[in-house]
């Protein structure tokens, strides 16, 4: 049988895994989202500007990184102490 300080640790661990896979999922979207945005530029330079389609594609992938980011923003907060909370929730109010 275990502890529960053994069960406690294999909670922590669970949870501190699902931050890591949201957080690296977040950064794979933000790399993703910053090379879009830097081919898109340097194909701009060469074609002589910005073309519409470009400007689509970049606005997709914004709003898919904000999205990204609340849904992590929002996991923080509810696995958070009440103290953090309030500290975070001025953070919420501003996305």
């Amino acid at each position: 049988s275990e502890s529960l300080s053994d069960q406690r640790r294999r909670a922590d661990a669970g949870k501190y895994e699902m931050k890591y896979r949201d957080l690296k999922e977040s950064f794979r979207l933000y790399r993703r989202k910053a090379k879009e945005i830097f081919e898109a530029q340097q194909r701009g330079m060469e074609d002589g500007g910005i073309q519409a389609g470009l400007l689509s594609l970049s606005d997709h992938g914004s709003e898919e990184a904000k999205l990204a980011y609340l849904r992590n923003l929002m996991v923080n907060y509810l696995s958070s102490d009440p103290a953090v909370r309030e500290h975070m929730e001025g953070t919420i109010g501003t996305v």
